[in-house]
Order: structure tokens, then C-alpha cells, then sequence
């Protein structure tokens, strides 16, 4: 399923939760993993006439840095996982597309803080970077796995399908990942507002139809689900109450200030739920 992933760490609780999916994912499917922290520039540590004081902070940022790479490589090979461990200074979201995109990387994994009230409304500026711009998929995940490395990571995913080309990508991959994983599917269709406009219910049960199909001829196992009301809400409540694993969106790849939302939908259920997200964007390649 997958070759190459990457993840990056920053030391954080998330991000070691990141790590440690990356690490369980890895170890489900042989793929390679690339663990990276960036550093950040010493000015922003030290004020600019501390020259000498730059040098000392960067010394001190490169050795935490080699340290937080050497505990998740430890952690790899304990499960036995191939790995290889990057550092480099620069912004955090360049240098994290960057370098997925120089490994080849087919999977990129981040950590988010699980946070409550108004903090909901918004993703960590890094993560909502990273997954605005990647062309490749993008989990996002605010705890560690539940299961140890090379155990089953869960039984059930949930999968949202609108009928557009990123939705029908986003069902593309969850049959791929759910026949590699022997997941179920959920198969979601979510009619805007409370009031659905005529025909909406029609067009939802064929676009759920046309899915399950596609999942059926893979030998997977699906149920459709049709709600109506908030889409995100309905994701996430319907996740939750159907005991998912996980959710798979997909997501629209934007150009200029309409990047920086992401996707309003795959945004909105990253930030309300505490499952693993996976956001897809394009079809990966067949090996």
C-alpha cells in the first residue's frame, strides 16, 4: 500500500503520537520510514546583537534535534521497521513537503493537539500548511495507536463521499487501504442543511450505490450510510457512533489564499475529531 512515509517530529506529545502511528503503519504494510525534525533558524531564539549566543543555540537545537531522531529510531527497530532519520533547518512546512517529495514519500504523517472549545475552530498552522499544499496523502492523528506495532490497527473506516473527482479518490484509496488492512467500510454521503433540496436524496443513494459497488468488486465489506444537516458534524458523530477507526476525505487542491483552508470539510472533521484523518488528493500510483 504504501513504499515510503514520512513523519516529523518536533518533541511534542503529538508528534510522538505521530510517530508512533507512523511507526505501526509501517510495520503493517514494509514501507520505508523517514523520520524528520526541522530545526528552526538560532535568531529566532536569541536577539540580533547576541551573535555569539546564535552559535551556542544552534548547537543546542542540533543536539536536541539528533536526540528526538535517535528515540524514534530506537522505536523503529524495535518493531523492526527500516528506517532513516533526517534533520534539517528551514520552515516547517517546506522543509516537510520538501523532503517527502525528495524520499518519494507516498504518506505523510503529522501530529495535533487535541484541543477544546473556540481552540477547535482551528488546526496547528503547520499541520493545516502541510495538508493545504501536499499532493500526496496526509494523516493526521492526535494520539497514538491503540494496538503495538504490527497488530491490526482497527476494524472499521469510515470513508465520506460527495460524487466529485476528490471524494471518488478518497473511496478509490479507502478500498485499497481497507482490502491491504481487511478494514470495513463506511460509506458516508452527507446532504447539506436540514431541509435536503429535491432530488438530493436520489443523488446521495446513487453516489453511495456507485461506491459500494467499487467496494464489492474489491471482496470489501461496506455499509452506506445517507444523513442530511452540517457535513463535518455529521463525519464526525457518524464515526463515532458507527465505532470507526478512522476517517478518509478527500480534498480539492487549491491554488493562491483558498490553500490555506485546505478543504473547509476535511479541515473542519480534522479539527473535531479525535480519529486519525487521512486527507487524499490525488490517486496514488499503481506498483
Amino acid at each position: 500500500m504504501y513504499t515510503n512515509i514520512l513523519v516529523a517530529t518536533g518533541g511534542s506529545p503529538w508528534s510522538d503520537a505521530a510517530v508512533a502511528y507512523a511507526i505501526a503503519i509501517a510495520s503493517r504494510t514494509g514501507a520505508k520510514l523517514h523520520v524528520l525534525t526541522v530545526l528552526l533558524n538560532p535568531s529566532a531564539y536569541t536577539t540580533p546583537d547576541v551573535m555569539g549566543g546564535v552559535e551556542v543555540v544552534a548547537d543546542l537545537v542540533e543536539h536536541q534535534g539528533r536526540e528526538l531522531l535517535a528515540q524514534a529510531e530506537a522505536k523503529a527497530r524495535e518493531a523492526r521497521v527500516d528506517v532513516e532519520t533526517l534533520y534539517r533547518w528551514g520552515s516547517v512546512p517546506d522543509i516537510i513537503l520538501q523532503t517527502a517529495a525528495d524520499s518519494a514519500c507516498d504518506l505523510m504523517v503529522l501530529g495535533a493537539r487535541q484541543l477544546s472549545g473556540w481552540k477547535r475552530l482551528r488546526l496547528g498552522r503547520h499541520v493545516n500548511a502541510v495538508a493545504a499544499k501536499a499532493r500526496r496523502p496526509v494523516l493526521v492523528v492526535k494520539a497514538p495507536p491503540a494496538a503495538a506495532p504490527g497488530m491490526p490497527l482497527g476494524r472499521r473506516i469510515l470513508v465520506a463521499t460527495g460524487g466529485s473527482p476528490w471524494s471518488d479518490m478518497a473511496v478509490e484509496h479507502a478500498i485499497r487501504l481497507a482490502r491491504t488492512e481487511c478494514f470495513a467500510l463506511c460509506l458516508l454521503h452527507v446532504m447539506p442543511g436540514r431541509r435536503p433540496e429535491p432530488g438530493a436524496e436520489e443523488t446521495g443513494r446513487a453516489i453511495l450505490a456507485r461506491a459500494s459497488m467499487r467496494a464489492a468488486e474489491a471482496g470489501i465489506e461496506a455499509n452506506e450510510m445517507l444523513q442530511s444537516g452540517d457535513i463535518s458534524k455529521a463525519i464526525v458523530e457518524t464515526a463515532a457512533r458507527e465505532a470507526c477507526d478512522g476517517i478518509i476525505l478527500g480534498s480539492r487542491g487549491s491554488s493562491g489564499w483558498k490553500r490555506l483552508m485546505v478543504g473547509s470539510i476535511s479541515n473542519a472533521v480534522a479539527v473535531k475529531t479525535a480519529l486519525p484523518v487521512l486527507i487524499v488528493k490525488q490517486r496514488m500510483p499503481v506498483y
